[in-house]
Order: structure tokens, then sequence, then C-alpha cells
């Protein structure tokens, strides 16, 4: 028997494919026990290869898994990768739960886990290595597979064994280690996870002269480093292409075979050379053009075989003039790295994943490494949800102007699966319809962040193409550039982003290229800018714009027309030179042709800010385009001639407006019309998104927090998109979609054209989704509330929201209690204590904060609230006043005080005191942790207690209202699955308890449920862990006929309910 280590694994992954050793391997490591003497021939009539079953085995954990090998065409395995596994669909009948399968070329081999094979034969997920160069390294196969020493018949083990996931993450940690090192160097700091934050610290010394070349400015060296490993991760890509004077280790050969004194000057005497001298220089023009860093490339190796790339990556930007010098051992540290894994430039299909770093790796990278992300709230999306988004959005915009049912069906099958014959054959009349909208569409991802969405749907939109218009692979590159030229626009506020976003798009285009061929230039495709204002210090910049939709010649527009752009209007006239601009290869064309668009965009900038000297004097130092506004209608005016985007699609921040600066909240205020100061900017991009980018009948496609669906600060944002009948989908998600934000997130389609209906998925389990649907029109009958529920629950929700029973703040006023601008002014643990600091006595109040009140009890009144309104003259408490006086400043810099609203003592909201003084009204915990089982905690108060901002009053508004049957209503079990439901917030808000509708009862029903309630207090007020769980459950029993309900309704609220059906269904009401 072999022995198999470390070494055995890196001979046989390097070596040709043999049979007989593999064979071998299937018996000895894996302990296969069914493996054939002779390879069985499977009966294929096919020129380009020759399949073998070579036997199966069953796991430990009782998987069965089948092994085959096929002999490929030659040098097939790299480059064909699409279809290899369904060549394993025909023997299903075998009854395998995975396969291993080995595609061999004679060359390279194809190492295959192919899964999921009973569960939907249509759906397979293959992993792949591949293998047979005898210089590449291999590391993380051989790490994995010398792992499954001991487990190897483990089918769980195998497959983790050929996991993306795992190795995306350990690239990344290490990608992580690497970057922080070469920014130590240079700033002595690095960023320390601590908790769930990364903080920088000092944890080494700088270097001083290379830190002040940087002006000390360390977001500048971390940028520095980004764009610089960038540039490196993308000749590695390039190198597994062949472009690099056709070696495929040409980097790590750069490195090792060069002097130690270069080494010790590596990025001077050799990258940046070859970034700007070669990658960035035509041929022809090398020889002509200056010597980058003095030395030119003459220690660069094969250099006449490296190949100019345009596109703007190896341009020299000012921050490569920096001089910075790297030891050695951090680039030998670097390029050891990057030789240990395997570059595969085609970005893995969800299903189908050479286990290896691709370029989709590179947007996890940006979205986790940038230290600053989460104030951003960018986050990378998983490529499951990226694919769902894009499909769904994709048919969605196929499908609209089609009414058919049965069509739409078939659409929807061939965009999953790109078969043509769901549209009836290539040259049917449907199909021509579908290809137009392909080739017509305008896509749009306004927070772009590492370019996944457009980066989804060019895949999308390629393999739909391909399928009907059948084009050669050698025009492949073709359609795509197409596709990014024509279908593709993007912005995002980060630069680093928008650097990623065009890198992926470059390699997208690479992988199709026979030969190197200049890259188009992205510039004026995926774009830096502040995508939700288009204004520069208050100047509206969109003027004309709004002469495209109302005919109306502004001054301002007439000015704008009158800058020299002969006879045609500022916004074509840079159209037409950004589309040239996308092609054109010639570096000084280019620069002028850049310069040109730039002037004119300044241009017109001045020409909307007439009059205004001050923003007309700063253009001309405005860096364009920037982080600062966006210019939709001028650079992408093309697109709002025809009406907008048809698919928005995206992923946009969740950070909160109150982290924003005053400034742009003001702004943001005036310009969106469903602000609201406590929401997050997620809510602006949907907006945004909704009224300005998408078109009349665009698809609108966001994953977003879950808190939209009920939350009081998108109230405005809801009514705006349900009560247009916009919203098609609802998509819920729940909290696992991230790594990082502990969020719920919900995943909202809209399609503006109107619906009758809306789809209701629930998703948190991705791969096992629950679907329904309801009315376009239904949530209407709770205030506009989302949920995701079948058909039962959503009756049970109707009787709920009955609108036959009055609204409680009918009957009843609800508000929140006092807020005071300053705790330890005001607050005190108990009365002894605020007298002991000289308060007067009279002024003194018992005080709940929303963590004393339980259910039915009130746990602490020992604390005292310092009452002060601007009814009292604080000069008649002197004592008082003293105490204050250490607290004036910060009292008066209140916004209440400022502006004259209270006096400078006062509490910030003191609330009416006759309505905290009323000897009987309900308490409510006002912030309350929505992941609790008891979402609502109320009680009575009979003792004048005044409550904290953490606290909600309920107070009757005629003698009649009353407080003990309302109380037992909000205490039941049926309220509190409302709100475990419904109002999924971490506060129970005022505004939600008013919309609660309350049953009239009875006589009867309202003197028992009153005694019952009463009885609860009393026992609560003698012993707060009192058991009442009986009188309880008869509050419950009352409440669930009171509201309706039949007895399978309340299995819905209360699985573990004791009451019986027997029981619930005799009721009759004495």
């Amino acid at each position: 028997m072999a022995t198999y280590n470390k070494e055995t694994f890196k001979r046989l992954f390097q070596s040709k494919f043999n049979l007989s050793k593999w064979q071998m391997l299937l018996q000895d490591y894996f302990h296969a026990d069914k493996v054939r003497v002779r390879a069985e021939a499977l009966d294929e009539d096919a020129e380009d290869r020759k399949g073998y079953f070579l036997g199966s085995m069953t796991t430990q954990d009782n998987y069965e898994l089948g092994f085959f090998y096929y002999e490929m065409e030659d040098g097939s395995v790299l480059r064909r990768k699409v279809g290899l596994r369904n060549l394993i669909r025909p023997y299903l009948g075998y009854g395998f739960d995975a396969a291993l399968a080995v595609f061999n070329d004679g060359t390279n081999w194809r190492l295959s886990l192919i899964c999921d094979l009973k569960e939907d034969a249509t759906n397979t997920k293959r992993f792949t290595y591949v293998f047979g160069d005898e210089k590449a390294f291999y590391k993380t196969p051989i790490l994995r597979f010398e792992s499954l020493r001991t487990k190897a018949n483990e089918f769980l083990e195998i497959k983790k064994a050929f996991s993306v996931e795992a190795l995306s993450d350990d690239f990344f940690d290490a990608y992580r280690k690497q970057y922080a090192e070469f920014v130590k160097f240079i700033t002595g700091k690095e960023y320390v996870k601590k908790g769930n934050k990364w903080v920088e610290q000092e944890t080494g010394e700088p270097d001083a002269q290379y830190f002040s070349s940087f002006k000390e400015d360390d977001k500048l060296v971390r940028d520095y480093i980004k764009k610089m490993m960038g540039r490196i991760v993308f000749l590695y890509f390039l190198q597994s292409k062949g472009w690099l004077a056709g070696n495929l280790h040409y980097m790590h050969d750069l490195f090792y075979d060069a002097s130690d004194e270069v080494k010790e000057d590596f990025l001077d005497k050799v990258l940046e050379p070859m970034f700007f001298g070669l990658l960035n220089t035509k041929p022809e023009d090398r020889s002509s053009a200056p010597l980058v860093n003095g030395v030119g490339v003459k220690y660069i190796p094969n250099a006449d075989e490296i190949p100019y790339l345009n596109g703007g990556l190896f341009q020299q930007e000012k921050i490569d003039e920096v001089d910075s010098v790297f030891p050695a051992g951090m680039f030998q540290s670097l390029f050891d790295f990057f030789d240990s894994y395997n570059f595969t430039i085609d970005e893995n299909d969800p299903n189908d994943a050479e286990v290896g770093v691709d370029p989709e790796m590179l947007g996890k990278i940006f979205e986790n490494l940038l230290e600053d992300n989460k104030d951003k709230g960018a986050f990378y999306t998983p490529k499951e949800i990226v694919r769902y988004m894009c499909q769904e959005s994709l048919t969605a915009y196929l499908q609209t102007g089609i009414d058919d049912a049965e069509v739409k069906e078939h659409i929807a099958n061939f965009v999953k699966t790109n078969d043509v014959e769901e549209l009836g054959g290539a040259s049917s009349e449907l199909a021509m319809s579908i290809d137009r909208k392909l080739i017509d569409v305008k896509i749009c991802d306004p927070a772009i962040g590492s370019g996944a969405f457009p980066m989804g749907l060019l895949r999308e939109l390629y393999a739909c193409r391909k399928s009907i218009e059948i084009f050669e692979e050698d025009n492949a590159a073709d359609i795509k550039r197409h596709i990014i030229q024509n279908n593709i626009y993007g912005v995002d506020i980060e630069k680093g982003a928008v650097d990623i976003a065009r890198l992926r798009f470059w390699l997208a285009l690479i992988i199709d290229e026979k030969e190197p061929m200049p890259l188009p230039n992205l510039d004026f495709k995926i774009m830096q800018g502040n995508s939700l204002l288009e204004s520069y210090k208050g100047v509206d910049l969109d003027v004309t714009s709004k002469k495209l939709k109302t005919g109306k010649d502004t001054k301002k527009t007439r000015g704008v027309l009158s800058l020299g752009f002969e006879e045609t209007d500022v916004q074509k006239t840079i159209q037409d030179l950004v589309k040239s601009y996308f092609s054109i290869t010639d570096h000084t064309l280019r620069a002028q042709r850049r310069q040109q668009i730039d002037k004119y965009v300044k241009d017109y900038i001045k020409v909307c800010a007439e009059g205004n000297h001050e923003v007309q004097d700063a253009v001309d130092e405005l860096e364009i385009p920037n982080d600062q506004f966006f210019l939709w209608h001028t650079y992408f005016a093309d697109v709002f001639e025809k009406g907008g985007f048809d698919i928005v699609i995206g992923n946009p921040p969740y950070v909160n407006v109150e982290g924003i600066s005053v400034e742009d909240k003001k702004i943001y205020k005036d310009t969106f019309t469903c602000f609201e100061k406590r929401a997050d900017l997620f809510s602006l991009f949907l907006e945004m998104a909704l009224t300005k980018l998408a078109s009349a009948s665009a698809v609108v496609t966001y994953i977003i927090p879950s808190i939209i669906h009920s939350n009081l600060s998108y109230k405005k944002l809801r009514n705006l998109f349900l009560d247009n009948k916009w919203l098609s989908e609802v998509c819920y998600t729940g909290g696992k979609v991230f790594h990082a934000p502990t969020v719920d997130t919900t995943i909202l389609r809209f399609c503006k054209r109107g619906n009758k209906k809306i789809i209701l998925k629930n998703a948190v389990e991705f791969e096992n989704q629950k679907v329904s649907s309801v009315p376009s029109d239904y949530f209407s009958l709770f205030q506009n509330l989302i949920s995701i529920s079948d058909q039962k629950t959503n009756d049970l929700m109707g009787k709920l929201f009955n609108h036959d029973f009055p609204r409680l703040d009918e009957n009843f006023s609800v508000f929140q209690g006092i807020v005071t601008g300053n705790n330890p002014a005001f607050i005190f643990d108990s009365e002894s204590d605020a007298l002991s600091n000289g308060i007067d006595k009279e002024l003194l109040h018992p005080l709940c904060h929303g963590r004393d009140i339980e259910r039915y009890a009130v746990r602490s009144r020992e604390r005292r609230i310092l009452y002060l309104n601007n009814s009292v003259n604080i000069e008649t408490y002197p004592n008082t006043e003293t105490w204050l006086a250490a607290f004036k400043d910060a009292l008066s810099k209140r916004r209440e005080a400022k502006n004259g609203a209270i006096q400078w003592y006062s509490l910030q909201w003191p609330r009416v005191k006759r309505e905290l003084d009323l000897k009987e009204k309900i308490l409510v915990q006002n912030t309350r942790n929505e992941a609790l089982k008891t979402r609502i905690c109320a009680v009575l108060d009979d003792k004048s207690v005044y409550g904290s901002q953490g606290v909600n009053f309920i107070i009757p508004n005629d003698v009649h209202a009353s407080l003990r049957y309302l109380l037992g209503i909000l205490d039941s079990t049926l309220i509190n699955y409302l709100f475990a439901t419904r109002f999924l917030n971490l506060a129970i808000k005022a505004e939600y308890l008013k919309q609660l509708r309350i049953p009239i009862p009875s006589a009867v029903i309202l003197k028992q449920l009153e005694s019952l309630v009463s009885k609860v207090l009393e026992l609560k007020k003698v012993n707060i862990e009192a058991d009442t769980t009986s009188l309880e459950y008869q509050i419950d029993f009352l409440v669930y006929h009171l509201y309706g309900l039949t007895y399978d309704e309340v299995l819905i609220v209360d699985p573990e309910t004791p009451i019986s059906r027997e029981e619930y269904e005799a009721y009759k009401e004495e």
C-alpha cells in the first residue's frame, strides 16, 4: 500500500494523469470498496472524448460516491469548462449522491467533485482543481488532501476539501496580513480586530522618510498599497492566461531571478517600469518613451513579450510619483503567498467553481479589506444572492409588456437554462424580440462596490445572447465589449471600489481573448461619485434634465446650451465625447479627450452656478469626477433621453443618516421626499432608483435591511411604492446573508409598470423558498406594513387589523415618556440620593425606565426625576439651581434651549404634567430586543409614576375607556405574536401602539377580562415572581375569541397552547 503525504500529493498533482495510480489512490486512500479492476467504457458517441466508469464507494456517512474518468481532446481541459459536469448526468441511474470525475487531455487534468445529483439533477454543482503543471505549487489541494488522511471515506470531509468558500476565506485572511505589513512598514500602524471592530493601532515605528513623502496621510498610504497589490494580482491573472511572455510562472521568476540589489528596490526598478513602461505603453512607443524611474525595462526579462493593455489600470497617477522603497523580504513574502494559490481568470459560477482565486474574490477582498467600509455600509454580497437577483431582474425586464402567463414562464426558464427552445428556437419571433431587448437594455448599480451585480448581469446577458445569436467563441470578447459599452453603468463614492469593479470587467474580457488586446477605457462607464447628489454647494446640476422633462427653457438652461457646442445641447456633446473615449488606445488622444470632457463638465457647472461666484471660482480646482456629487444627466445623458434605466440593481449602503454631516443631511432632506432623520441611506438610494433613475417600465431590485418592512422611519417610502403598486416581490432572506453585519435582509423587486399581485418568498433557507402571493393592495389593510406569510397567517392578520374595530388611539392617548436631554442632571437612583444633592423634594417624582417594566408588574419605583418645565421659576429653588449650575453649559446647548422653546434648566421634552400625574395609566416598555420571545411588556400604574423615554404612556380619553381591559389585550399572547411577526423593531413605538385595533367587548366579556387582569395585578404586587400562568391563559382564551380566531389560527399564534380544540370551540358567551 502506497504512503500518501504532502510530497506524494505534490508529485501526483504536478504529473500528467496516470489512471492506474489514480485507481490505487481511490482504493488505498479513499478506502473505496467497489473500484473496478478494469475501467468500464461508457456508451457515448462523441469524437472529442471517451468516458469510463471506474467504480464507486459507500462512504462512512452513508453517501454513494461514483468515480468517472474522461479522456478529452488535447488542450480542452484548460479551455473548456462549461458543460463538463453535464457529462455525468446521463449516468444518474446509478443512484449516486455525488461523483468524483477526472477530465484528462494528456497535458492537464481536472479533478471535479460533482454534488447534489439526487436533489436536483438540473442544478448539479461542480467543484474543480486543475492539475498537471510540473512547476505549480498546488498548496491548497495538497493541504486539503493531506488533511483527509483519516477522513477520506467521509463524504462531507471530501466536500470540504473542494470548498471554494474556505479557500476564499483563507486567501483573504492571508491577503489582509500581507497588505497590513506593507502599510505598517510606512506608517507604523495596522488595523487590529477588537471585538467586531477593526481599530487602527501603532504597532511599530513608521519609516520617517517615506511616511513624510505621503505627507503622513495614513489613508493615502493605504490607498497606495491597495492599488499596488491590485496591480500585482492582476498580473497573476494575466500570467494564468499565458500573456506574460508565455510563462505561467513569470511573476515568480521575475522576482527570484533578479539580483539582490534589484530585489532591494523591486518596486522602482522592476514593477513600476513594468506597469507604466510596458503594460501602459504601446510597443511602438516604448523605445521613445521616457525611462520610468530612470531605469526603464532593463531588469524585466522578455520585455518585448509583455502586452500593452490600455484601460487605465497601469496608467501612472499622481500617487505613483511618491517615493517609497520596500525591503526585498516583503516582496518575497508577497510573491510566495501568491505563488501558492491557483489563479483562475474565469469568475466562478455558484454551480461550477474551480478551486482557485478568481476575479470575484477581488470583490470580496475590497468589500472586506476597506477598514471604513462598515462606516460606509458596504458589504460583500454572496454570489448565490447576486445570481438570483440578476436572473430575477432580467426575467422581469424581458417579461415587460407580455401578459400571456405561459410565455412569461418560458422566458423565465430561458433565463435560467439558456435553452433557446423555450422561446421556440433561435429564429422565432419571440427569440428575436428577446434578443433586441437584451441588446438595448440599460442597467445601473448606483452603489456598485466591487461590481458584483453588473458583473452578474454581464454573464446573464452574454449567456442569453449567445444561445440566441449562436456566435462563435472567437466573437465572445466582442460581445462582452458591446455589453459593457452599451448596457452597463455604475457609480460608487469610493474610488477603490471603482478601481476593483473596472478590473473585474477587464478580466471578463481577457478570458475570451486569444491574444492580448488593448482594454477599453471604463472611466465613463464605472465612475466615482456621490450617487445621491446631483448638486454642488447647493447648486442644482441637473437643470437640463428638468428641461427635458418639462420642455421649458429656463435662463440657466439657455446659458448651458450656449457654451459653444455648435447647436447641440451639453449632454449630447459630452456623451459623444464619452462614447468615443471608450475605445481610444492612443495615449495622447485619450488624455486630450479626457481634458476636453472635464473642461465641458466644468463649464456646465459654472453656468448652472450663474451668479454664485464662490462655486464658479471653486470649480477650476475641482477634481472631476469626485466623491461630492454625480452628474447623472450629463454623463449618462443617452440613458435619460430614453426615459431612464431599464434595470436598477444593487446592495446600497446601510448607513444611518445620523452618521453623516449636518450639511449633507440638510441637502438630503431637501432632495428626498421620504427622508427621515433616523433612516438609513439605503432608503434614499431606493427612492432615487424608483423616482429618478428608473424608466416608467423599469425593474428595480435591491437587497436591503428588512426593517423597511415595518419600521416607522420608512413609512413614507412604503407608502410611495405600495400606493403606486410598484412592489412586485418580497424575498425575505433573514440574517444569514452577510458574514459581517448582524442585519436581517430582504430582497425587494419593483416593476414600475404596476403590478396586480405581490409575490412573497420566505427564503431564510435560500435553497428551499416558501412562496405565496397577495393582491397588490393587500398591505393597505395593515397600514402598509409588509410581512411574509402564508394565506392562513394572512387571514389571521386580517382579523387583527379588522377595520370594524376602532384604533387604539380613538379612545386612548399614547405618547413617549420624558426626554431629559441630560440624564445625570435630572435622574437620581433614589430619593435620598437626590435630597443629599440639595434637590427640593417637591420637584421630585418616582421614575421608571423601560427596563423596570415587566408584564403586569413594575420591578422598581426607587428612581426619582427632577421635574422642571417652563412653568417652573428656577430662582425660587436656589438649592436645585445650584445643583444644575454644573450642567448649565451642556443644558444650554440643547437644540430646544438654543431656539428658545425651553428654559435652560427645563427637561428637553417634559410632556404634559397633568397626564403624568394621572392616578391610573398604562406603561409600556418602549425598547425591547426583537429576538426576545416576549415582545410586549405593559403594566397598570396606580402610583403616579413618571417614565423616561424608554417608556410609552397610554391614558384614557374618557371615563368609559377601560385600562384593565386594554392591558389584558396588550399583554396577551395574540398581541405579543403581532409584535413578534409584524413590528420587527427594537423599539415598541407609540405609533405602532396607536395602530392597534381594539375589539368592542360585550359587557360580560369586559367584566370577565377586567376581573382576570385585576387578579393578575394583585398577585404581582405581592410577589413579582408569582405564577399567573393559569389566569393569563384565561385572558388569552377571551382575547382569541374577541378577535374571532378559529382554533387553527390559535395554533398559529401559539402551537403549544394548553387550550384544547374542544374547549375552545365549545365556548359560548354567557
